[in-house]
Order: C-alpha cells, then sequence, then structure tokens
C-alpha cells in the first residue's frame, strides 16, 4: 500500500521523510507529496484558493493512482487537502483512497471561524508565525530564508483562511476515517469530533499530546497508529481472497 501525504500549510513534505526510515517500504510506501512548487520562479503564480490548489494536486496525483491501495494521511492543511481530494475523486469516479488519517485538521464547517492573519504586516504576521509555531526559527530568524518561503506561507495562510465549502462536491465520503488531534491543540474539540458526520463509515479518534504541530514530537505513536490501521485492512483484503 502507498500512503500520501500531505503537508501543513507553509510546510514541505521533506516532514515525512523521516516516517520512511520506520517503516517497511515492503508494508507501507511513504509518498511525502509536493502540494506546492519546490521551486519559486519568477513565472510562477501562487494560488490563494484550496481549490485551485486542490486541482493541481488532483492534476499531478491521479496518474500515481493506479490498481495498488492507497491510503491519504494530512496534517492541518494538508488534512484539508486529503479530504477535498477524496470528495473530487468520489465526484469523478476515481479510485478511493483505503483509509483517510487527519492530523490536526478541523471540520470544513470551522474554517470560517478563523482569523484571518494572511494579510497582515511583514513584521505581525512573522509575529503571528512565531506564536502558532511550525516555522523553524532558522527561517523565521534569516532574511533570505524568510524571502524565499515567505510567499508560499502566506498563500497557504489566505487559501485556509478564506476556505468556504463547496457543496456540490459530495458532501459525505465512503472511506474510514482516523482523527489525529492535539490535547493542548486550540482547535475546538466539537470541531474535531464533528468530523464523524463527514463520513459514511467508520471514524476513529486519537487524542496525542501536544499542540497543534504534535506532529513533530510524536512520530512513533503516529506511525503506530497508521501501522495498526493499514495492518488490519491488508489483512481482511487477504482473508476476502480466500
Amino acid at each position: 500500500m502507498k500512503l500520501f501525504c500531505f503537508p501543513y500549510a507553509g510546510g514541505l513534505p521533506s516532514i515525512y521523510y523521516g516516517w520512511r526510515r520506520v517503516l517497511s517500504p515492503a508494508f507501507l510506501e511513504i509518498d511525502p507529496f509536493e502540494v506546492r512548487p519546490s521551486f519559486l520562479g519568477d513565472s510562477i503564480v501562487l494560488s490563494t484558493s484550496i481549490y485551485e490548489v486542490l486541482e493541481d494536486v488532483y492534476q499531478r496525483i491521479t496518474p500515481e493512482l493506479g490498481e495498488e491501495p492507497f491510503a491519504f494521511f494530512g496534517h492541518s492543511m494538508g488534512g484539508l487537502i486529503a479530504f477535498e481530494l477524496t470528495r473530487k475523486l468520489l465526484q469523478n469516479g476515481g479510485p478511493l483512497p483505503q483509509h483517510l488519517f487527519l492530523s490536526a485538521s478541523r471540520v470544513p464547517h470551522a474554517y470560517r471561524k478563523l482569523v484571518k492573519t494572511y494579510d497582515l504586516p511583514h513584521n505581525e504576521f512573522i509575529e503571528s508565525l512565531r506564536t502558532l509555531g511550525g516555522t523553524p526559527d532558522e527561517i523565521l530568524d534569516n532574511h533570505e530564508l524568510l524571502e524565499l518561503f515567505l510567499p508560499t506561507i502566506r498563500a497557504d495562510f489566505q487559501a485556509v483562511q478564506t476556505y468556504e465549502m463547496n457543496t456540490d462536491l459530495p458532501q459525505q465520503i465512503p472511506v474510514n476515517m482516523s482523527v489525529l488531534f492535539g490535547k493542548e491543540d486550540s482547535i475546538e474539540l466539537q470541531d474535531i469530533v464533528a468530523w464523524r458526520d463527514y463520513g459514511g463509515r467508520e471514524c476513529k479518534f486519537y487524542p496525542m499530546p501536544g499542540g497543534h504541530f504534535f506532529i513533530h514530537h510524536q512520530m512513533n505513536p503516529i506511525l503506530a497508529i497508521i501501522q495498526d490501521t493499514l495492518n488490519a485492512k491488508q489483512t481482511v483484503a487477504i482473508r476476502a481472497q480466500f
């Protein structure tokens, strides 16, 4: 099975590289998916709409969705991408993931409550990033690195903070979900447990120690959840063959 992993707003797919060293490729192939272009040339215009980002991801990922089973993992904005991508695949009759892992992701209807920070003046925006966490100090304190990454971070924040769910797509997805959330995260618990209303099948919840970016400190527990969940699915699939 292949696990496509989507990073959080302003994050790089490299946050998942360490997972490859822990999980056996014979069991699970980790695919850290590039949501944004890795090189920002002068001709590249960054999309500031989730659905524009989604369309680009959809076009690039569908050739990789063959007959082999796959699953999606997304943290924060990555979880929103994973959910919306599943809805788009469902609408277009494409193959669906075997499982959806949503990490530090609020339900779609809760995004309207987000405070808009993407258009703050430079210094205020940087301070908001420090408060939120997730962006390394090596980037925030380095002018050259900051100039390189800041356009992507602002574009991602705008896409997330202006997101409104497209009601033309299916409202529920027939996919089992695992929802991971930080016990010290600022996301309201009601905006986590409401994920069960968006799935037509099983939805399990896993509280994790830490805040919004627990993904950086809880790798082993996260991978244990992934491995146990997908192991069970593969066992059921093998039994079904016999």
